[in-house]
Order: C-alpha cells, then structure tokens, then sequence
C-alpha cells in the first residue's frame, strides 16, 4: 500500500474492485436489461453557452508598461544609489522624465549634480503655479546640496530656490 496525492495519476495497476458491502456483487449481470440501456440517448459533456466578450481598447502597449514600470521604481527608489540607477536605467531606455514634483524631487538625490540642476530648474517653474508637495523633504534635500554639492551653480541654484521656498 502506497500514498497518493489527491488528483495524481494512478499508479500502474491500479484499477482494483473492491466491494463496497459486505454483500457479493455480481460482475457480469447488468442491472438493467440491454433493451433498456439501448434506448436511452448517449449525452455527452454539457457544455456552456458561448460568451461574447469586448477586448478592452486602452490596453498599454510594451514601451508603456515597461515606461510605467521603470518610472515607479524611480519613484519608490531610496538613497542616492538607488535613486540614480533608476533613473539613469529610465533614460538608458529613451524616455524622458515627466515635470511632475514627485519625479524632480527625487532628482535632487542623482549623483549627477547637472540632473539635479534642471531638477532645481525645473521645480522653480512649478512652484510658480503649484505649492511644493513634501516642503519637510524639499528643503532637506535643498540643503544638503546647498551645503555639499561640489560645483557652485549646484549651490547656488539650491539656495535660490530655498530662498523662494521660505518668502
């Protein structure tokens, strides 16, 4: 005797007729006369009534998903490592960045310090139209290029767009 897996196949030899009383079955006397089983229709498997369905039209195509994708993972990247991989693999794929503050907030974490330039740039003229989202964040990103960035425009830019932040 062997276990078996519920819904794997038999094992060979395995049709075995066991009684399932303790009552003698007859094996070659059918229950019912021949005439009787002749007659009735052979029915097959009951199959279901077709559906009509409507192929959806605004489905993505490859590029969109794969931009939709990569984007998220700029966005939900953390730390300048992180941050700047994902967005150098996003543009590596020809995609441009969107003029969104949630995407140039992240780009004030690239190592590329000219990203983070047209990052600061670019914020300006939103803040222009919008308030900032994230201010807490916004302005600890701000410093620290302010504070540490190597090239001076970097700071300068940073400071600037501080400045207009608290007036």
């Amino acid at each position: 005797m062997a276990a078996r897996r519920p819904n794997s196949p038999l094992i060979a030899g395995g049709d075995r007729k066991i009684a399932a009383s303790a009552a003698p079955q007859l094996e070659n006397a059918p229950s019912e006369p021949l005439s009787a089983m002749e007659e009735k229709p052979v029915s097959g498997r009951v199959r279901r009534a077709a559906r009509i369905i409507q192929i959806p039209t605004n489905v993505p195509n490859e590029a969109t998903r794969l931009r939709e994708h990569l984007l998220d993972r700029v966005l939900t990247s953390q730390g300048r490592g992180a941050v700047s991989k994902a967005v150098d693999n996003y543009l590596e794929e020809g995609f441009a960045l969107p003029k969104e503050q949630a995407v140039q907030l992240q780009l004030l974490e690239h190592f590329d310090e000219e990203r983070a330039r047209n990052a600061i740039l670019i914020m300006s003229q939103l803040f222009e139209k919008d308030e900032p989202i994230k201010r807490p964040v916004l302005d600890q990103r701000l410093r620290r290029l302010e504070d540490s960035a190597e090239e001076a425009t970097t700071r300068d830019a940073a400071a600037c767009l501080r400045r207009s932040l608290r007036s």
